[in-house]
């Protein structure tokens, strides 16, 4: 039930951003790696290498990769958002190769110096876009039992006289903060605006169908399999990813829209969802 509320408040919260004239910009990571599911290509091993009639033929190993970082809209990539860089291992997925630091700088120095205003950034809550504020975090089970006091303490709560740490602790979760994000405050005081996709909606961001675009590409392209091959693959996907590209993705996500506002049931409501749906 909390993923479909969420869900409803972030469709009625992109409706409303439309609506008052907002371009919706879509965020996203992904990584490209000279493997990219090529396992079960058949090989025609009679033919050397440099024949032209040569079929690709995997190396072993876990091959070279690269990771993305992109923002778009329905007129294409923002201007100087994309970011490309090889991985540092060859294991694992993109995740691994992102943190807070690297996020919030290609954020603030790269995308959204941009962007024209107003916006508002569609993202997914992947960690390193989710690093909560100093006042929001609250204590784990982790915490020691004088620091839980503190944090009671510092936020005005009642204590009950000789309370345990578990006592503490469950007093501790009762109160939680609302979350606030890092990266989200920075979106904000810079005069645009951030939606956050419920987990498990790849569809809803309309940059997984440009992503998709730009793998066919290069499963169907490579072939000597190289770090160099690759980069320059990726060079020749991205610059395929016209307008009418991103325009169709767009597009795209936009029915998933409609679709859940059908069956989810949801109504044109402006001055209550934020009670019951965010």
């Amino acid at each position: 039930m909390d993923v479909v509320c969420r869900r409803i408040g972030a469709l009625r919260a992109l409706q409303r951003h439309r609506e008052e004239g907002r371009k919706v910009v879509y965020v996203d990571e992904m990584w490209f790696t000279t493997r990219m599911s090529h396992s079960r290509e058949w090989v025609d091993t009679t033919q050397a290498p440099f024949n032209t009639t040569y079929s690709r033929q995997l190396p072993p190993g876990e091959g070279e990769r690269f990771v993305v970082v992109a923002a778009g809209t329905d007129e294409g990539f923002v201007d100087g958002s994309y970011l490309c860089y090889p991985a540092k291992t060859n294991q694992g997925d993109y995740h691994g190769e992102m943190n807070g630091e690297l996020f919030m700088r290609w954020l603030t120095t790269q995308l959204l110096p941009s962007l024209p205003e107003p916006s508002v950034l569609v993202l997914d809550n992947a960690p390193y876009h989710s690093q909560l504020t100093e006042e929001s975090r609250c204590p784990t089970t982790a915490t020691r039992k004088a620091d839980l006091i503190r944090w009671l303490e510092q936020h005005n709560i009642s204590i009950p006289p000789a309370a345990t740490r578990p006592e503490l602790l469950l007093l501790c979760q009762q109160n939680r903060p609302q979350p606030q994000y890092k990266i989200d405050n920075t979106i904000r005081m810079l005069g645009h605006d951030v939606i956050r996709l419920p987990p498990g909606h790849p569809e809803l961001n309309a940059i997984e169908q440009v992503w998709g675009f730009m793998k066919r590409y290069v499963r169907s392209t490579l072939q000597r399999f190289t770090r160099t091959e690759l980069r320059a693959t990726l060079d020749e996907a991205r610059q395929l990813v016209h307008k009418d590209v991103w325009a169709g993705a767009v597009q795209h996500s936009r029915k998933y829209e409609e679709e859940y506002w059908k069956t989810d049931n949801i109504h044109e409501c402006r001055t209550h969802y934020h009670k019951h749906c965010q």
